[in-house]
């Protein structure tokens, strides 16, 4: 025993105690297996690891699609409420322009051009619903598809692997029914239409005003060849300091000749005398008192007063012009001339100085009294009502008469007051109908402040991935044959989810901007209508910025406007739709750009309502090892359409607003 246990020892260790030839020889053995063990352990690991990064891109392929498919129905959103807002922004301008006088032509042509857009952003919607229904059923093969074909290019050189990305949801859960809101604008063209006739009732009184307040104006201040201050100046004295005077017609009204006319009868009266000793000419001065008298009588009862709401109130009085027309005045029965019991009978005289005089003081009565033949005429000073007429006749019908250019203002006064008041009301009538209309506009722009589109696509909540390797795959035992036997690689699965995720890096009017400068190159002009096609990109490119510069670009496209002024209807009206629309209560969108990322199983799984253990242990129990990727996802249960129409989609015809160009939108399938 003894001699047996020391051989044994004695093969690895000397009597010295140092080891063997032996010892050394089994030690390096056992160390090169060890080695070559852990190199083949290494690379088994190693191949059986790599399944999960390429279950990882094959999830993230299939969220891929779903990205692209959220980025063009927002865009389509975008450009369907962006259009409403523009045929509105458009329709205001025809509603403003139907209160600018000369702006019946635009206004209708800006109301058409609104209704257009309305109906072009009906069409479209509807189009667009449809085509995005239309892609929705194909985003499931999409996904399976591109995560399919991503997962034989990851495979290749390696272990055959099969996997494929299924969609959750699988069905679409989109409501696009908010993109074909109806926008009713045709109370807003009826109101139009009803301001544009009482503009044009306001602007032509205005004229007929405007011509009739020059024709008055230049016969008080404008000697053609002569007129009221000039007359007042030769005929009565009057100084400049005296009498008012107005250089433009815009700067006159009728309360000036008003004025100079009662001075001016004041002073005649003052200054009158006959102009020689004979009682012809006596009773002539005697008649142009009375008249004087009379007329300052008249003078005294004018006036002019414009009111508040743009009505004028206007009594410049009718002067007689002849006898027949004296007769007509108080002055024809004022008793105020003497009278004188004579042989012939009771006589009438212009004056006590009359010669004709012989009989005795009868009082005073009126030249009437002659044509009642209550009294005589005297044969002397012949004072009748002829001599008062003569009076009036002489200075109304020469052009160097006081009473000429009276007359011309007194029929001016007339036919000025009712062109005032037809203009006042027919602006009454614009501020009634303008009030109307921006009420007809809130209503049509209330129709578009409905929700968003709801979006949720196939693949909305997310992709899970399953990816199995095959077994089979010998493992590489060139130098490892003589320490270890052959060995294949077992088979193995892996499961990965990726969902989307908002980057806030990015943000959606970007993908707007690069959108409209691909469709509205070559807009131009700086008209309104050569604006609407850049309104249009403005707000497109605004709704990423949940409208916070709406009001500004819609501000810019009134702005434009020619002859709307601060205080009239049309800037009453424009400052309200401008207003309404800045203030417009539209659900905020969120443009930003979605890029898939890797999240745990659980959170989509979840969301669908499925356990996700359980979910996942079926998955991988009907995974077959091999198949197309539509066969692969009829065996994981998902039903899907394996048949597309085309490799390539056109969602709608797009129409530029203000133009008459349209653009296909068009989508390639495989590209997703």
């Amino acid at each position: 025993m003894r001699n047996g246990g020391r051989w044994g020892i004695g093969l690895f260790v000397n009597d010295e105690g140092g080891y063997t030839s032996i010892a050394t020889a089994v030690a390096l053995l056992v160390s090169i297996s060890l080695v070559f063990v852990v190199a083949s352990a290494e690379w088994t690991v190693s191949r059986s690891a790599d399944v999960q990064p390429i279950a990882d891109a094959c999830a993230l392929a299939g969220q891929n699609t779903v990205a692209a498919y959220y980025t063009t129905a927002q865009v389509l959103d975008a450009c369907v409420l962006s259009m409403g807002l523009t045929g509105m922004a458009v329709m205001g301008v025809g509603l403003v322009a139907a209160a600018v006088p000369g702006g019946q032509a635009v206004s209708s042509q800006a109301i058409s051009s609104g209704k257009d857009i309305l109906d072009a952003r009906m069409r479209f919607a509807r189009s667009a619903a449809s085509g995005l229904c239309k892609v929705e059923k194909a985003i499931p093969f999409a996904i399976i598809a591109n995560s399919a074909s991503c997962v034989a290019a990851n495979s290749q050189g390696g272990p055959a692997v099969t996997g494929v990305a299924i969609p959750f949801p699988l069905e679409s859960h989109s409501d696009f029914s908010m993109l074909e809101s109806y926008v009713d604008a045709d109370e807003v063209a009826d109101k139009s239409g009803r301001l544009q006739e009482a503009t044009k009732r306001s602007e032509d009184a205005k004229k007929r005003a405007d011509e009739v307040r020059e024709r008055a104006w230049r016969a008080d201040c404008v000697d053609d060849p002569r007129c009221l201050h000039s007359r007042a100046s030769s005929l009565a004295g009057m100084s400049e300091f005296e009498q008012p005077f107005a250089a433009t017609p815009e700067s006159w009204d009728f309360g000036m000749p008003i004025t100079r006319t009662r001075i001016y009868y004041a002073r005649r009266i003052a200054q009158e005398s006959p102009e020689a000793g004979d009682i012809e000419s006596i009773t002539d001065s005697e008649a142009r008192a009375a008249f004087y008298e009379y007329a300052l009588g008249e003078a005294n009862e004018a006036y002019y007063l414009e009111e508040s709401d743009g009505h004028v109130s206007i009594h410049v009085p009718h002067l007689a012009r002849n006898a027949n027309e004296m007769r007509a005045t108080w002055l024809y029965g004022d008793p105020r001339w003497p009278c004188t019991d004579e042989e012939d009978g009771l006589t009438l005289h212009s004056t006590w100085d009359c010669p004709g005089i012989a009989g005795s003081d009868a009082g005073f009565d009126s030249v009437a009294a002659i044509d009642e033949g209550v009294v005589r005429m005297c044969d002397e000073c012949r004072m009748s009502v002829t001599d008062l007429g003569a009076v009036a006749s002489i200075s109304t019908s020469a052009t160097n008469g006081y009473e000429h250019y009276w007359q011309i203002i007194v029929e001016c006064a007339e036919d000025y007051e009712r062109a005032r008041n037809d203009q006042a009301d027919a602006e009454r009538e614009m501020h009634d109908v303008a009030d109307e209309g921006r009420s007809a506009f809130d209503r049509a722009l209330e129709q578009l402040s409905v929700p968003r589109p709801k979006i949720c696509p196939p693949g909305a909540w997310g992709c899970v991935s399953i990816v199995g390797r095959s077994g089979g795959t010998a493992v590489p035992t060139e130098l490892t044959r003589a320490f270890l036997g052959e060995a294949e690689l077992p088979p193995g699965v892996a499961v990965s989810a990726a969902a989307l995720a908002t980057d806030g890096a990015t943000n959606g009017n970007d993908v707007l901007s690069h959108f409209f400068d691909g469709i509205g190159a070559g807009e131009s002009g700086s008209s309104i209508f050569g604006g609407i096609c850049g309104l249009w990109g403005r707000l497109l490119v605004a709704y990423g910025n949940a409208y916070q510069g709406l009001g500004d670009a819609v501000e810019g496209f009134f702005g434009k406007m020619d002859g709307v002024f601060g205080g009239t209807v049309g800037g009453w009206l424009r400052d309200r739709l401008a207003g309404s629309m800045r203030v417009l209560g539209l659900q905020p969108a969120d443009m930003r750009m979605r890029k898939p990322v890797l999240v745990h199983t659980k959170k989509v799984l979840g969301q669908s309502g499925l356990e996700p253990t359980g979910k996942v242990r079926s998955l991988l129990q009907a995974l077959p090892d091999h198949g197309s990727a539509i066969e692969l996802a009829h065996a994981l249960g998902c039903w899907v359409w394996d048949e597309r129409e085309a490799h390539e989609m056109t969602l709608a015809e797009l129409p530029i607003p203000g133009t008459d160009s349209s653009v296909p939108l068009t989508i390639d399938l495989t590209g997703w």
